[in-house]
């Protein structure tokens, strides 16, 4: 997610700013700007580069002023270029506006506004929102634009975004007024009686105070600036109404440190955290990338998805998917492709990568090329190698990921592969309206399952073997694989993931109180549930301790995490975030440092 704050006061804004903008470049570090009034004049400031980079290059501190806004960016629409940094602005010069989230209908509204005479300046999203703001003031056609007129004008513009979305709105004309909007995406009221701040997390105005508005989606806050006194009142968009005194007001007795995490210990368990909201973002990103590339599998007979670890396992859950569909779909370990793989020019090569520049995925990628293959990336980070090798490029819309564990970035490749899995269902005819109805309700489940964490904490630290294995069948084995794979990279234990029917060919002579295992039981509608418990039940024969991650209850268990029942094509969703708390609790209580485990980086740059 990219980072945000705006100020209305007495101080010095581009100071504000830009000590705000420091403490939430973990959020967004490739490019970054502010927007300044000025004595009736709006003065944007921006370039590619870290904060303290770009903030010397264009002299940040020169502005004067005493409200602004400001922005660091993660790209996920458009290159990383001075044009695309935020702050936009509209044709006149008038507005400014920083943007986090997503406008999933930028495409139609740009079209709109361009045959309406409006002239755009980068490749992003978030630029219609001033020329959409400043054509609904066109049509005021009055001779004086009141403030509530021009409130009323934003209120109109906001109804017509669709997507997930944090929005701060400057305008020239109305130098006492600040307007931040809510939906979807994180945004904090800082307050004091002769200053107010917004943020995307409160890290942004920590040092300034330690009051809080918890802001409710669709609320537009209007930040209003009256002598030595500044005032706030708060509209929420979809209600209709004023909600200022339903909004809870907190003191946070918290150090930046522990702001910049959320609150949380550790990275990791923040990023947990956060996947309801990226899991919003990633449904509506890259919506043209993913039709386009959807044509594609269907259009040649060899498709292969490459991945290393996280990524690798993720399409593994899409081949499942596609299975499903009778189109076949081969995941490869991306660094044994220039061995097996067999490409030609009737083959697409998908890679996955978080950070785009995964070693073993770009040789892939370079090697599928090499043999005329058409290519596309599923990556986090624009502008990185992958993005620039590929033919088709399609961002997962996680934000920057602090913790080197993948937890975020997982969960927002399964969406991206789901929506790909459904977009190929609408090409070749399928009814796939109920797994289209699910996008929405897949945050809900992770927000129920993440909500019940402490009964995972207290699962993991039941557990006290040396040794692990994670079993499941079907869609949810590469969630198997994954658990494993995130239980022994942070507690430093031994984890092995398999099917659960593997098991009987050599493995379960291990069982003993030095091995335990972790169950993923399929939803009871499916045809495997009875498989693996009865595989389940065969542990127990031999005296292992096993825990059931399932959505009904096992009587033979020794422990159960109880998940929603959902679509088995749903599920790899809901087992995810479980295996990651999972994983988390037990290293947090084995001392591990958990967001920079030992011996591992964020990017594997190396064979």
């Amino acid at each position: 997610m990219c980072g945000i704050i705006g100020y209305l006061g007495y101080r010095k804004a581009s100071e504000v700013l830009l000590k705000g903008l420091k403490r939430l470049e973990y959020r967004g570090y490739d490019s970054c700007g502010i927007g300044v009034v000025d004595n009736g004049n709006l003065i944007v400031k921006k370039g590619v580069g870290s904060i303290e980079e770009v903030s010397k290059s264009e002299n940040f501190l020169e502005v004067e002023g005493n409200i602004g806004i400001g922005h660091s960016r993660w790209a996920t629409h458009g290159g990383i270029t001075r044009e695309n940094a935020h702050p936009h602005t509209d044709c006149k010069g008038d507005l400014a506006v920083v943007h986090n989230g997503i406008i999933s209908n930028y495409r139609e509204l740009k079209e709109e506004l361009v045959k309406r005479g409006h002239i755009f300046k980068s490749q992003t999203d978030t630029e219609v929102v001033p020329h959409l703001i400043e054509e609904e003031i066109k049509r005021i056609n009055k001779p004086y634009i009141s403030q509530e007129d021009y409130i009323n004008a934003v209120k109109r513009a906001l109804k017509r975004l669709e997507g997930t979305y944090a929005l701060l709105i400057l305008n020239r004309n109305f130098p006492d007024l600040l307007l931040g909007v809510r939906n979807e995406n994180p945004l904090l009221l800082g307050v004091k009686e002769e200053e107010c701040f917004l943020g995307s997390d409160i890290s942004a105005f920590l040092e300034w105070t330690k009051d809080a508005v918890l802001l409710e989606e669709g609320d537009m806050v209007i930040l209003q600036r009256a002598g030595d006194r500044v005032s706030y009142s708060i509209y929420n968009i979809r209600e209709e109404r004023d909600v200022t005194n339903n909004r809870e007001k907190v003191t946070v007795n918290w150090d930046i440190e522990t702001a910049e995490k959320g609150g949380y210990e550790h990275f990791m368990l923040k990023e947990i955290m956060e996947e309801p909201e990226v899991i919003k973002n990633s449904a509506k990103v890259s919506k043209e990338e993913i039709e386009e590339l959807a044509k594609c599998i269907r259009d040649y007979s060899k498709v292969y998805i490459l991945g290393m670890g996280s990524s690798l396992h993720a399409g593994m859950v899409g081949e499942y998917w596609f299975s499903k569909l009778n189109k076949l779909v081969i995941p490869c370990d991306a660094s044994e492709f220039l061995v097996k793989g067999i490409v030609d020019e009737d083959t697409l090569v998908i890679g996955i990568t978080q950070s785009g520049e995964t070693y073993d995925t770009i040789r892939a990628l370079k090697y599928a090329k090499s043999k005329g293959a058409k290519t596309a990336t599923i990556v986090n980070v624009l502008g990185s190698t992958a993005t620039r090798i590929s033919d088709i490029t399609v961002m997962m819309g996680a934000g920057i990921e602090i913790s080197v564990c993948a937890t975020k970035t997982y969960l927002a490749q399964l969406m991206i592969l789901y929506r790909l899995f459904i977009e190929y269902g609408k090409i070749v005819n399928r009814d796939m309206n109920i797994f289209e109805r699910e996008i929405e309700k897949i945050p809900q489940y992770i927000q129920e399952i993440i909500g019940n964490r402490d009964n995972i904490k207290k699962v993991s630290e039941s557990l006290k073997a040396k040794n692990y294995l994670f079993i499941s069948k079907g869609i949810n084995l590469p969630n198997a694989l994954e658990g494993a794979l995130k239980f022994k990279e942070i507690t430093y234990l031994h984890a092995e993931g398999m099917s659960s029917g593997f098991l009987k060919h050599g493995t379960i002579s291990l069982i003993d109180e030095n091995m335990d295992t972790v169950a993923l039981v399929p939803p009871s509608s499916s045809d495997l549930f009875r498989s693996v418990v009865s595989n389940i039940e065969e542990i127990k024969a031999r005296e292992g301790k096993v825990v059931a991650i399932s959505p009904v209850d096992i009587e033979v268990v020794d422990h159960l995490i109880e998940i929603p029942e959902v679509l088995e094509e749903v599920s790899p969703f809901l087992y995810a975030p479980v295996c990651q708390l999972l994983a988390y609790y037990k290293a947090v209580e084995l001392g591990r440092d958990v967001d920079k485990p030992r011996g591992l980086a964020k990017s594997v740059t190396v064979e």
